[in-house]
């Protein structure tokens, strides 16, 4: 079954850890796909975990935002820990926001990175 979909809503299922995708097919029906997250650290980047989900559900996510999904993990990280979703996204929201005010010639190599995507 190798059919063409379109991406319409990303989210996240926080217990057990998962993301979800609802897609829309190429015949026009809205269908919805949960991919477990498997191994979820609570600390650290979270790139192994996208590339991991990225291989084992290429046919969906090769049309989502690498940013999208690891943002995603991101707010799944900070859930592991304790806090609630909207805690989760306030957390993080600062990690993905990009400030006008910032010498970005001050940054780490890394950070800049991050912030070239974002833009």
């Amino acid at each position: 079954m190798n059919e063409e979909v379109s991406p319409l809503k990303l989210g996240i299922i926080t217990n057990p850890p998962a993301v979800t995708l609802v897609y829309q097919t190429k015949l026009g029906k809205e269908r919805q796909r949960v991919m477990p997250v498997r191994i979820l650290n609570k600390f650290g980047p979270v790139d192994n975990i996208v590339k991991d989900l990225q291989e084992r559900h290429t046919q969906y996510l090769e049309k989502v935002p690498l940013l999208r999904l690891e943002k995603m993990l991101r707010i799944l990280q900070e859930t592991s820990k304790g806090r609630n979703v909207e805690e989760a996204i306030n957390n993080i929201s600062k990690d993905y926001n990009i400030d006008p005010n910032e010498d970005l010639n001050k940054v780490s190599d890394e950070d800049l990175a991050k912030k070239k995507r974002l833009m």
